[in-house]
């Protein structure tokens, strides 16, 4: 995980990157508003799944194929989108002036080529 590349590296601490996550994961929209944004579910559907999901230890989209509103293929454009609107570990970590421009670019560069070896 990039996050913990760079708290090992000394970058940012430990209690920076938490915080950073917070802030991703407040930026992530249901799967369900989504749907209804894009007009793929509507509000009782929404509804019916979020219902069953409290008797259920399942996903939203695994719900809402179980019951047939949406297949395989929709679930995974709507998480596509759904992660398309969350701002990267790092970008937050630039907008918190926890680490500036150059840095993470840099260290993005050296942290993907150890993923390649």
């Amino acid at each position: 995980m990039f996050g913990q590349y760079l708290i090992d590296q000394g970058i940012v601490k430990e209690e920076d990157v938490y915080e950073a996550l917070n802030r991703q994961k407040k930026q992530k929209q249901p799967i369900g508003k989504i749907a209804l944004q894009k007009k793929i579910l509507t509000i009782t559907q929404v509804f019916n799944i979020l219902n069953t999901s409290v008797d259920k230890q399942k996903l939203f989209g695994e719900i809402a194929i179980d019951l047939g509103y949406l297949d395989a293929r929709s679930v995974h454009e709507l998480l596509t989108i759904q992660k398309k609107g969350v701002l990267p570990l790092g970008e937050i970590l630039v907008e918190m002036n926890k680490i500036d421009r150059a840095t993470l670019d840099k260290t993005l560069k050296q942290y993907h080529e150890l993923q390649e070896d």
